[in-house]
C-alpha cells in the first residue's frame, strides 16, 4: 500500500482538532468582516454571531449588491489572483494569448454550471477564467469569497441570477470552514455560474487511492471535498503551451509574451511571465562573494522547507537558524556574507513591483515565491534538502506537516527520516505513523517489526492495518492467522482483504465455504464478490461459468477482472478474447497481464509482436519471468546469442527455470556437454524439471538406472510428465508390465504422450488394436505425435488412404513425417511431389534412416525411367 499526502488534514488527537476549531471559528468572522469591507455590503444580524445561509437568505431584501463590481469594470487581473508580470506600459499584466481550451470553456460557462480548470501552478488557470468570464458575462457582478463561510454569505445576498462567483484555488475552500455541497448547489439551482482554479497537485490529493492510512476524519473531509469538485465540468490546463498557442504568442503585440514565447520549450509562458525564471536566476547569482549569499541561503532554506513538505509560512528565527548550514557548505565567511538585515531585506525586494525571493505572509513570517522548489526538483543537478531541514521538519512543526514530511522522505529514499516522522506520529497515538511504520517495516522484509506496528495500528483505531496484517501474517507462514484479520478486515468492507481471503480459501481448495463467503460479499462489495466468484470457477476448471462472472465485474467497473478474464478465455481457447482482455488488464497497469499477452500472441504465430511486448516491460525494469520468457522466444526464434544472454541474466537473478531451458537450447545447438553440466546443475539445486530431463537424458544414453535414481526424486511433485518418463525407464529396465502401469498413472493425470507409450509398447507386443485406440485416444487430447504413429501404423498394414489422411495431419501438426509421405507419392507414380517431400525432409534434418533409403529408391526409378525413354 502507498503512503500518500493529505492537504488539510485534521490529525487524530481530539486536543488538536479542538484547539484547530477554536482558531477556525475566529477566522470565520474575520473573514465575513473582510468580505463586506472589499465589496461595501451591509450584513444585518439578529443576533451574535453568523446566521445560517438559509437565515441570511430570509433577510436578502436588506442587502444592496450597489457597490459590487460588474465583470466589465474589472481591469486588472492582477486583482483577482493572476501572477503579475515585469511592468510594461505602465501595466503589471501581459496581454491575453487565446488558449486552446478556450473554446471549450466558453461552451461550459453558463448560468447555473460550475467550471473548474485544474493545472500546475502559473499554469495560466486564473488568468484564462478571468478572461472567460468577462468576455461572456461583462454585466454580471463578480463576487470574491475567501472561504466557505464567505460563500455561504454569497449565495445568501446574491439574489440575483446575473453572478459569477469567483473561487481561485478552490483547495482554500475544501478545509474548515469549507465549502458545503448544500450551498454549492443553492448556488448552481439560482442561476449563478461558478468559476474555479486548482492546482493538479491539490486535486491529485483528493484520488480514493490517497486515503488508504489516514484517519476516519481525514477520510471524510477528502470524500466532502470530492463531492465538491464532483459537481464541477473540469478542465485541465498544462503548463507547457501547444505549438499553436506558443505561435499565438510569438505574434502578440506584448514584448513580454513574445519573449516568453522563444524560451516556451523550457517553462510554461504564463510560469515565465510570471518573474519565475529571472527570480531564480538572481537567487543563485546571489552565492558570489561579495553579493547576497547570506541572502541566497535564506532562501535555500525556505525552499527545502517547502520541498520536505513545510507548506506553511516559517518564522524569521528558523530560517536564521537553518541559513547558517548552507553559508558553511559554500564557503562560510570566504563569501564575505552581508549582515542578516540585509539578507532578508534582498530576499523580501520585489522583482519589478511583483514577486520576491521570500514572500511576507504575516510579521516575521515568511514562505519562499512558489515557483522556486519547482524549479529545484527539475534541475538534476540539485542536492537534496540537507540533514537538519529533514529533522528541523519532523521535530518543529505540527504532526499533520511531520505525516507529510514523512512521505516526501519516503519518496527521496531518505527512510531514516521517514521512521523518525512516523515515530513521531506513533507515540502521540496517531495510528497513521504505526502503520507506516509497519508498511516500511514489510517492504525490507522485517516482518516481526512490522507485524508489531500493525497490531499497535489497530490497537490506535486502524482499520486499513488488519488486512496488512494479514498479508505480513501470510509471508510470515502462518496463514490461519492471516486468514483471521483478512475476515475482521472483510467484514468492515476493505475490498483488499475480501480478495485475499478468497484467495486463501481458494489455495486450499476449500471450494463451499469460499462459494458461501463469495455470496455473503455480494452486498458490501458486489463487483469484488463477481471478480471472487470468477476466480473460484477457474480453479475448478469451470471456465465458462467463470468467464460469466468475471464479465459481470468488468461491466462493474472492476478493471482487475479483466486479467483472470483472459485466463478463463484462453483456457478456453478463445485467444481472439483472451488478446483483448490482457491487452485491457495492461492498460488497467497489471504487470502480470504484459506475460501473458505475450503468450498469446506466440500462440498465434505473431513472434514480432510477442517480442515487442517483452522488450517494452523490459524497459520499465528487470521482471524476472519477462527476461525468462524472452529468452524462451528468442529460442524459438533460433537468435540463440541473444536468448543465451538472457538466459544467463535469469540464471544470475535465481530465476527456478533458467538453467534447464538453457540447457535444452544448448543441446539442440549441439553444446552437449555444457548443457549436461547445467541440467546437472539444476537438478542439484532442487529443479525438478531438470530432474527429469537428466533422467530421459541418461535413458537415452544407456544408463536406466542413473536415470532411475533422477526421475525417484522428480516423481514426488505429482506431474503426470514424469510418470510417463518413469514408464519409459522401465521399459528400458526390461519391465514392460511396470511401465503400463505408470503410463495408464499418467493418463489418468491427462498425459497424452503417456496415452502415445502404451499404444506402441501394446503394438510390439502384438496388441494392435489396443495400440490403435491409444493413439486415436491421444489424437482426441491433442497429441500431434499421435498422428505420427496412426499413419505409421495403417501404412504397415498397407491402409494408403487411411495412412495418408492421418501422416497429412501429422505434418501440419509439425511432425517430421515428410519421407512417409514420400513413400506414397511413390507408391502413386508422382516422382515430383515425392522428390519434393524428401528434399523437405532433408530440409527439416529428419534423422530417419528410411530419408536416405527412399532418396536412393527414387534415384533408381528416375534412373531407370531416363533409360527407357532413350531406349
Amino acid at each position: 500500500m502507498r503512503p500518500s499526502e493529505l492537504w488539510g488534514d485534521p490529525g487524530a488527537e481530539d486536543d488538536i482538532a479542538g484547539a484547530s476549531t477554536a482558531t477556525q471559528s475566529a477566522d470565520i468572522h474575520d473573514h465575513g468582516t473582510a468580505f463586506q469591507q472589499r465589496h461595501g455590503i451591509q450584513i444585518y444580524y439578529g443576533g451574535q454571531g453568523s446566521k445560517s445561509p438559509q437565515a441570511l437568505a430570509n433577510t436578502a431584501h436588506l442587502l444592496t449588491l450597489d457597490t459590487v463590481p460588474r465583470l466589465q469594470q474589472c481591469e486588472n487581473p492582477v486583482n483577482f489572483g493572476i501572477h503579475p508580470a515585469a511592468s510594461w506600459d505602465e501595466n503589471q499584466y501581459p496581454d491575453y494569448v487565446r488558449r486552446d481550451i478556450d473554446e471549450d470553456l466558453h461552451a461550459l460557462l453558463r448560468p447555473g454550471s460550475f467550471v473548474l480548470l485544474v493545472g500546475d501552478p502559473t499554469s495560466g488557470k486564473s488568468r484564462t477564467a478571468f478572461e472567460a468570464v468577462k468576455e461572456k458575462f461583462p454585466d454580471y457582478y463578480i463576487l470574491r469569497p475567501e472561504d466557505g463561510a464567505e460563500f455561504d454569505e454569497c449565495v445568501a445576498f446574491a439574489a440575483s441570477d446575473n453572478k459569477v462567483i469567483w473561487l481561485d484555488d478552490l483547495d482554500r475552500f475544501l478545509s474548515h470552514p469549507g465549502l458545503s455541497t448544500g450551498s454549492l448547489d443553492e448556488a448552481l439551482r439560482t442561476g449563478a455560474v461558478l468559476i474555479g482554479t486548482m492546482r493538479a497537485e491539490q486535486m491529485d490529493m483528493l484520488s480514493p487511492r490517497y486515503e488508504r492510512g489516514h484517519s476516519q476524519q481525514s477520510r471524510v473531509l477528502v470524500r466532502s471535498a470530492r463531492a465538491v469538485t464532483a459537481r464541477a465540468h473540469i478542465i485541465y490546463i498544462d503548463r507547457r503551451w501547444g505549438d499553436q498557442e506558443v505561435k499565438r504568442a510569438g505574434r502578440s503585440a506584448d514584448p513580454r509574451v513574445r519573449d516568453a514565447s522563444r524560451h516556451a520549450a523550457e517553462y510554461g509562458i504564463a510560469e515565465y511571465l510570471a518573474a519565475g525564471p529571472q527570480l531564480y536566476l538572481e537567487w543563485q547569482n546571489a552565492w558570489a562573494p561579495g553579493l547576497h549569499p547570506r541572502g541566497a541561503a535564506l532562501v535555500s532554506a525556505a525552499v527545502d522547507l517547502q520541498r520536505v513538505g513545510v507548506q506553511e509560512p516559517v518564522s524569521r528565527e528558523l530560517l536564521e537558524r537553518l541559513h547558517d548550514n548552507y553559508l558553511g557548505q559554500r564557503g562560510g565567511i570566504r563569501l564575505r556574507p552581508e549582515p542578516i538585515l540585509d539578507a532578508f531585506h534582498w530576499a523580501l525586494e520585489p522583482l519589478h513591483a511583483t514577486s520576491s525571493l521570500l514572500i511576507p505572509v504575516a510579521d516575521d513570517m515568511f514562505r519562499a515565491f512558489e515557483y522556486l522548489p519547482a524549479a529545484v526538483a527539475r534541475d538534476k543537478r540539485s542536492d537534496g534538502p540537507p540533514d537538519d531541514v529533514w529533522a528541523t521538519a519532523i521535530e518543529d512543526f505540527s504532526l499533520e506537516i511531520a505525516h507529510t514530511v514523512g512521505h516526501r522522505a519516503e519518496k527521496a529514499r531518505k527512510p531514516e527520516f521517514a521512521v523518525k516522522a512516523y515515530e513521531r506520529l506513533a507515540k502521540a497515538g496517531v495510528h497513521d505513523g504505526s502503520f507506516h511504520l509497519g508498511y516500511l517495516a514489510a517492504q525490507e522484509d522485517r516482518l516481526e517489526e512490522a507485524e508489531y506496528w500493525y497490531r499497535q495500528a489497530i490497537a490506535q483505531g486502524s482499520r486499513v492495518s488488519k488486512n496488512n496484517l494479514g498479508t505480513v501474517l501470510m509471508r510470515s507462514g502462518r496463514e490461519d492467522e492471516a486468514a483471521y484479520w483478512f475476515g475482521e478486515a472483510s467484514r468492515e468492507g476493505d475490498s483488499r482483504a475480501m480478495r485475499n481471503l478468497g484467495g486463501y480459501l481458494l489455495n486450499l481448495k476449500q471450494f463451499d465455504e469460499a462459494r458461501d463467503l463469495f455470496t455473503s460479499f455480494m452486498e458490501k462489495s458486489p463487483s469484488v464478490a463477481k471478480l471472487l466468484m470468477g476466480q473460484l470457477h477457474i480453479s475448478r476448471s469451470e471456465y465458462d461459468t467463470a468467464e460469466y462472472w468475471l464479465r459481470q465485474a468488468v461491466d462493474d467497473g472492476n478493471d482487475d477482472a479483466w486479467f483472470p478474464l483472459g485466463i478463463a478465455q484462453e483456457k478456453r481457447n478463445d485467444l481472439e478474447g483472451a488478446l483483448c482482455s490482457y491487452g485491457r488488464a495492461v492498460k488497467e497497469g497489471n504487470k502480470r497481464a504484459a506475460n501473458n499477452l505475450a503468450g498469446i500472441q506466440r500462440k498465434l504465430g505473431n513472434l514480432d509482436e510477442a517480442e515487442a511486448i517483452y522488450r517494452s516491460r523490459l524497459e520499465q525494469g528487470d521482471d524476472e519471468y519477462v527476461v525468462f520468457n524472452l529468452a524462451n522466444l528468442l529460442a524459438e526464434m533460433r537468435r540463440y546469442e541473444e536468448a543465451e544472454a538472457l538466459y544467463r541474466r535469469s540464471i544470475e537473478t535465481g530465476f527456478e527455470y533458467a538453467k534447464n531451458d538453457l540447457a535444452l537450447m544448448l543441446d539442440e545447438i549441439g553444446r552437449s556437454d555444457e548443457a549436461e553440466n547445467l541440467l546437472r546443475a539444476a537438478a542439484a539445486d532442487g529443479d525438478t524439471q531438470a530432474m527429469a530431463n537428466l533422467a530421459a537424458r541418461c535413458r537415452r544414453q544407456g544408463d536406466p538406472r542413473e536415470a532411475l535414481s533422477w526421475i525417484n526424486r522428480a516423481i514426488s511433485s505429482g506431474k503426470a510428465g514424469y510418470c510417463t518418463e518413469m514408464g519409459l525407464i522401465q521399459e528400458a529396465l526390461g519391465f514392460p508390465n511396470r511401465a503400463m502401469l505408470w503410463y495408464r498413472r499418467a493418463m489418468d493425470g491427462g498425459s497424452s504422450s503417456a496415452a502415445v507409450a502404451l499404444g506402441y509398447l501394446q503394438e510390439r507386443k502384438g496388441k494392435y488394436k489396443a495400440a490403435r485406440k491409444l493413439y486415436l485416444k491421444a489424437v482426441d487430447m491433442g497429441d500431434g505425435h499421435a498422428l505420427y504413429h496412426l499413419g505409421q501404423y495403417y501404412l504397415f498394414r498397407n491402409a494408403l488412404g487411411e495412412a495418408r489422411k492421418y501422416l497429412v495431419q501429422a505434418r501440419e501438426a509439425g511432425e517430421s513425417v515428410s519421407h512417409m509421405l514420400a513413400y506414397l507419392s511413390m507408391r502413386d507414380g508422382d516422382l515430383v511431389q515425392a522428390r519434393q517431400l524428401l528434399d523437405e525432409a532433408a530440409a527439416n534434418e529428419d534423422q530417419d534412416p528410411m530419408v536416405e533409403t527412399l532418396r536412393r529408391m527414387l534415384d533408381q526409378v528416375e534412373a531407370h525411367m531416363a533409360n527407357h525413354e532413350h531406349c
